[in-house]
């Protein structure tokens, strides 16, 4: 006569349940977590910490404690690869195995295979699969597990997640933290309301050395300090060849900013031009009043605009929209100071415009990319990043160009380069903004010329120009106090 399956609570089992290696499993504040909110209306549990502090162990075991719970059905996704069958005989079969003899279950209770354990008698399995045989599986998953998320695709995830909907299943998601990018990134740093997040940077696992640890940090740590930065402090950290660290653009992001009709402020545009291949893009930056004590000023992204050659019906940008932007900044932004453009190839279908516009021919300027202009204009928007003295809005094409941004050095490193590693962006919005952001820290090449009393030019179209000639000339003026210290009489007005 066989013998009846015990019904076995989640405590119970892992109370029976042997670790990896042997012994009794500890309930850490992970497991803790994970047994407090499995059964709640928590639809997402997210564990994200340093190498080596039970994640993995904490995920199969909660697999384990869903195997008792008849007609359930829990599919493991694991980045390991090629160790699949490896880690699923360590940390499932074995463990299950002396679970049973514990339990004293008779004979073909559980079944396994290579890859997977069930129990017959209630209808319930586990199933361990490879990122690239990983398939949205004929049955729904009461539970989905997530191993080491930083290197599984969006894709992927994106793919498997929803097949959750069938058994109103719940998503475990773990692992340690990689580059600043990816799903397990963005649900780790803006968990969701349905989400349950645990965040650690210490090792919790009793069976680690911490001395070891202690001495890894430390050499780990100077020789590979981004490796240490995410492995063993748990940061998001970009590999280190990055141009611009992330830390500093996630400082940067107001999320409040959206694209100004208008701004009172000295403002400062660059546009970079692309036909066929490339955006055509326009960023505004206006300088405001400094928002931290020791900085003179600070400034804001007020305006991205661009023009996608695949969004035109011709495959070509239509510099017509582009030239009728540009005749509109004036008045949006009545104090513009400076507009650069780029003078590569398609320069031709915009300079002419701005040189006899009336309102933009004193305020525009050529740029001509070199590897000394590039170097200044990256260099500009390093320090406004790094002096936390530029706000830029969430905008999703600049951001991911930032992201893929590196610096490459050339010239026995006496000179470098900027470059998209991701290559899937050109430089074309992220562009933009660096020379806006150095247009606003260069001095005008304007001629100096102050116009003040005297008889008004009967000619309004005349007089207009004198005017804005007039209040042109005593912005330089003033910016040359701001920026420079310099005294001018306080009858200056």
């Amino acid at each position: 006569m066989s013998r009846q399956l015990p019904v076995l609570s989640r405590r119970d089992v892992l109370a029976r349940l042997p670790a990896e290696h042997g012994g009794a499993i500890t309930i850490t504040d992970l497991i803790a977590g994970l047994l407090d909110h499995i059964d709640t209306d928590t639809l997402l549990l997210i564990a994200c910490g340093p190498r080596q502090i039970g994640k993995s162990q904490a995920g199969y075991a909660l697999a384990v404690t869903e195997l008792f719970r008849p007609g359930s059905f829990t599919q493991i996704v694991s980045a390991s690869g090629q160790q699949v069958e490896s880690v699923f005989q360590r940390k499932l079969r074995r463990p299950l195995e002396r679970l049973i003899r514990t339990l004293e279950l008779p004979s073909g209770t559980v079944r396994f295979t290579a890859r997977t354990v069930e129990i017959p008698a209630m209808g319930s399995a586990i199933e361990i699969a490879a990122p690239n045989e990983a398939t949205v599986p004929g049955r729904s998953p009461t539970l989905l597990v997530f191993d080491e998320g930083r290197d599984l695709s969006d894709e992927l995830f994106a793919t498997l997640a929803p097949a959750v909907i069938g058994a109103a299943g719940k998503i475990v998601l773990l692992g340690t933290p990689g580059r600043p990018k990816g799903f397990f990134y963005e649900l780790v740093e803006h968990p969701p309301a349905a989400a349950w997040l645990y965040r650690t940077a210490e090792n919790q696992n009793p069976h680690a050395s911490h001395r070891l640890v202690t001495f890894l940090r430390d050499t780990v740590g100077a020789l590979f300090p981004a490796a240490m930065q995410r492995e063993l402090l748990a940061q998001f950290t970009e590999s280190g060849d990055e141009l611009i660290p992330w830390a500093l653009v996630e400082a940067a992001v107001d999320d409040t900013l959206v694209e100004a009709p208008s701004h009172a402020g000295t403002a400062f545009a660059f546009l970079d031009l692309g036909r066929k291949r490339d955006l055509s893009s326009l960023v505004v930056v206006a300088r405001e009043s400094a928002q931290r004590p020791e900085t003179p000023d600070h400034l804001v992204t007020v305006s991205i605009q661009t023009w996608n050659p695949r969004s035109s019906p011709t495959g070509e940008v239509d510099f017509a929209d582009v030239r009728a932007a540009l005749d509109g900044l004036p008045d949006r932004f009545p104090n513009l100071a400076k507009v650069l453009v780029d003078e590569g190839a398609e320069a031709g279908s915009v300079l002419p415009f701005l040189r006899s516009h009336p309102r933009l021919s004193m305020r525009v300027q050529g740029f001509t990319g070199s590897v000394a202009s590039n170097m200044d204009i990256w260099s500009a928007l390093l320090g406004r990043l790094h002096a936390q003295t530029i706000s830029i809005p969430r905008h999703e094409r600049l951001l991911s160009e930032l992201r893929g941004l590196r610096r490459e050095e050339f010239a026995f490193g006496s000179k470098w380069r900027v470059v998209d590693s991701s290559r899937k962006f050109h430089r074309d919005v992220s562009l933009a903004l660096a020379g806006a952001t150095w247009a606003a820290g260069q001095r005008s090449s304007m001629p100096l010329r102050v116009w003040g009393g005297g008889a008004p030019v009967s000619n309004e179209h005349v007089e207009a120009a004198a005017k804005e000639q007039h209040d042109m000339a005593k912005q330089v003026v003033l910016d040359a106090i701001h920026d420079c210290g310099a005294y001018f009489p306080s009858d200056f007005h």
